[in-house]
């Protein structure tokens, strides 16, 4: 699953036993054999040595061959030996995998297979619903066995930002994740094919991080706040936040989401954006020159790290002065009056088929319907105004597609529910978008294929990279740079299930006086691994209330405050131990 573009049968059987091996003599094949090893190690209980050199009879063999960049060949014989492009030949191990699920017995002969969509994608709203990282680690390795290559992670939106930042620490979120474990998430993917696409919505959808920023606010008609374009500091804020990640996330995409930022007439209750626009571009510019102007100057910044920016489609209109790059690649979700996919196409833009009638999941709100997309959905038929509109299903410009896992305010289920519920769309949706033949003609029959394929197997894959060794608690003293001096540092005592609050107060070393409006990101661990986030901005007599609630678990923890706000000083980091008893 998906099935196989082409089959060329021939007589006898491929046989894998307890002494088969992965056979491969080639260095950039070697990850993918140790990750089919793995996981035929807890498909079939057999040991599965990585080996090279000659093969012999009942051995898998992984070698180079000339597919198409992510196309493969698997030749079931006496042994069975796939070939093709680094990726071609991870996607052939998933297909015998699939296989020898089901039996350790394969009819002999040639699959030759390559996808016609080049983007088989899957979008995560962690904006409004946090997921754990295991739940992200398990969604990479679903994906993976479907074939799926582009994984989205939407990592902010107007309820929450959910990374670590250090150039702006005051726009995260308590609960976010760490650098290191995106890191660790992104390094873990890349083993299975997985790019992920990091998005951090702007300039609309910034409520969060524009909470505290009334001068840079434009607040919206629903109450939401989008970046005030017409302000000089916009840009160096949105600069700050991306130059920040990009070297975080290795692969060649950047997703800005743009969309929503303001309508027509939410523009024309903010005068100054004209005024703005027409200093910049001439008196016929608007404020939606200075969004498009916006999202050409991010593009310019992505590309010279050697990324490619994607947006999503809404509010992309004709007749303005500036027009958004054709680097640009367009994620189309819907439109009615914005410009058609094809308009899109003809000005040069690549596109992601995001269709939101057939493949969006809102939490607590609707589900996609797998029957529907298997049965009718083609990758380039996409939602516009109440119906459909379509491309040339070979146009040039047309990547794939992708299914979105949206979060609600308000609304939520159980992330394994979700997990389950995701299972059936996202393996009818992978059939239309690698584009092989249907392997059955309705979904009810399709069904019975996805039963005996099942899932990617438990406990065999590849551990993540290790996490790096914590540091130990150190001693109650403190070294600081001179530049901010801190008093409360000493150590916190507490009991068990009980709550305290330490107040920190900062001051200039260079004068002594209060640090006033500095922003500060607190780590709270405490016994047992549990770790709050928290962010903080000093009082005006530069200090801030920090509180630390203790479970059931006693021993010994700690307490991180760092310093990375505005006026702008070297990073000061205080560690301050806290011991937790009964």
């Amino acid at each position: 699953m998906p099935s196989i573009q082409q089959w060329t049968a021939a007589s006898g059987n491929y046989i894998f036993t307890a002494a088969s091996r992965i056979v491969t003599s080639t260095v950039a094949l070697q990850t993918a054999a140790g990750l089919l090893a793995a996981d035929l190690r807890a498909v079939t209980g057999y040991p599965v040595p990585i080996a090279s050199g000659t093969p012999a009879v009942g051995d898998v063999v992984l070698t180079a061959g000339s597919f198409g960049d992510e196309g493969y060949r698997l030749a079931l014989a006496g042994t069975a030996t796939i070939s093709g492009s680094t990726a071609g030949v991870f996607y052939g191990t998933q297909t015998l995998l699939q296989m020898l699920k089901q039996n350790r017995s394969l009819p002999q002969g040639t699959a030759t297979d390559a996808p016609v969509y080049r983007d088989r994608g899957f979008m995560i709203d962690t904006g409004r619903k946090f997921y754990t990282i295991d739940w992200l680690h398990a969604r990479v390795r679903e994906l993976a066995y479907l074939k799926y290559n582009r994984l989205n992670l939407h990592l902010s939106d107007d309820q929450e930002f959910r990374i670590e930042s250090s150039s702006h620490p005051e726009v995260v979120s308590a609960t976010h994740y760490t650098k290191a474990q995106i890191a660790e998430l992104v390094a873990y993917a890349a083993q299975y094919r997985i790019t992920i696409v990091p998005e951090i919505d702007m300039p609309g959808h910034m409520t969060r991080i524009l909470r505290d920023k009334p001068s840079l606010s434009l607040v919206r008609n629903n109450g939401t706040r989008s970046l005030d374009l017409s302000s000089d500091q916009a840009w160096p804020l949105a600069r700050d936040l991306i130059t920040e990640y990009l070297p975080l996330f290795t692969g060649p995409y950047w997703h800005l989401g743009a969309d929503e930022w303001l309508s027509a007439a939410e523009m024309s209750q903010f005068p100054q954006l004209d005024q703005r626009a027409h200093q910049l571009f001439g008196k016929s510019a608007t404020g939606r020159d200075l969004q498009y102007d916006f999202i050409n100057k991010i593009n310019h910044l992505v590309r010279a790290n050697g990324k490619t920016l994607r947006i999503w489609n809404d509010q992309l209109v004709p007749g303005t002065v500036v027009n958004v790059a054709p680097t640009v690649q367009i994620a189309h979700w819907y439109g009615s009056t914005d410009m058609t996919p094809q308009t899109l196409a003809d000005r040069g833009h690549d596109l992601i088929n995001a269709n939101w009638n057939q493949l969006y999941y809102i939490v607590g709100i609707s589900r996609p319907d797998p029957a529907a997309i298997y049965e009718s959905f083609v990758p380039n038929q996409f939602a516009f105004g109440t119906g459909n509109t379509t491309i040339a299903r070979s146009d040039p410009h047309l990547l794939g597609s992708q299914l979105s896992l949206w979060g609600e305010p308000g609304r939520d289920e159980p992330e394994n529910d979700i997990a389950t519920n995701l299972k059936d769309p996202l393996r009818a949706l992978i059939q239309g978008t690698w584009g092989s033949p249907k392997p059955a003609s309705t979904y009810n029959t399709y069904t019975a294929i996805i039963r005996a394929v099942g899932d990617a197997p438990a406990g065999g894959t590849a551990p993540p990279p290790p996490k790096p060794t914590p540091p130990a608690v150190p001693a109650p003293t403190t070294t600081v740079p001179a530049e901010v001096r801190a008093s409360g540092t000493s150590t916190i005592k507490v009991r068990t299930s009980k709550t305290v609050r330490r107040i920190f107060t900062f001051t200039s070393s260079t004068n002594g006086t209060p640090m006033a409006s500095a922003q500060f990101s607190v780590r709270v661990t405490l016994p047992g691994g549990r770790t709050v986030h928290q962010a903080h901005t000093t009082n005006s007599n530069g200090q801030i209330t920090v509180p630390i609630k203790t479970s059931t678990k006693a021993g010994a923890g700690k307490v991180v405050i760092s310093y990375g706000g505005s006026p702008k000083v070297d990073a000061a980091m205080f560690t301050v131990p806290v011991t937790v008893t009964r």
